[in-house]
């Protein structure tokens, strides 16, 4: 029997509470530790202030409220992302991304309901669902909400 390679994707996801996030294949992450977050006043509430990094300043997204409608209670866990089409962000997640090795059948979307725009889909890995996440839209989404 001869198993194809193909046939498998890896690909990561981060966590915000009991989501798991999957991050799309063109992202660049790095994870992020012992950062100082420093607040900004009068931030829209999706922003969880600043950090300081190589001689950069880069927006935290608290992905805590901006999924569950609620901010973190413990210190969260730093995602940088590059997204090809936008400039990096930091994301708060719970813990390490993950890697995942994804099935052909793991990989055909599925409807999901009651979803943010963000997220056009869901796909399930071994009896988990995992909200298949368009981090661009978001992006775009928070840019024109930026002055509410």
């Amino acid at each position: 029997m001869q198993t194809s390679s193909a046939a498998v994707a890896n690909r990561f996801c981060y966590y915000i509470g009991a989501h798991a996030v999957l991050l799309e294949t063109d992202i660049r992450a790095e994870v992020l530790s012992g950062q100082t977050m420093y607040p900004v006043p009068f931030a829209p509430t999706w922003c969880a202030g600043l950090i300081s990094l190589r001689g950069e300043l880069y927006p935290i997204i608290d992905m805590h409220h901006v999924l569950q409608g609620q901010s973190f209670n413990k210190t969260p866990q730093l995602l940088l992302i590059q997204h090809p089409r936008f400039p990096p962000i930091a994301l708060t997640c719970d813990g390490y991304p993950r890697q995942l090795k994804l099935s052909q059948d793991a990989l055909e979307a599925q409807a999901g309901e009651n979803l943010p725009g963000w997220i056009p889909h869901t796909l399930t890995h071994e009896g988990s669902r995992l909200l298949a996440a368009d981090h661009g839209r978001l992006l775009r989404h928070l840019q024109r909400t930026q002055g509410s």
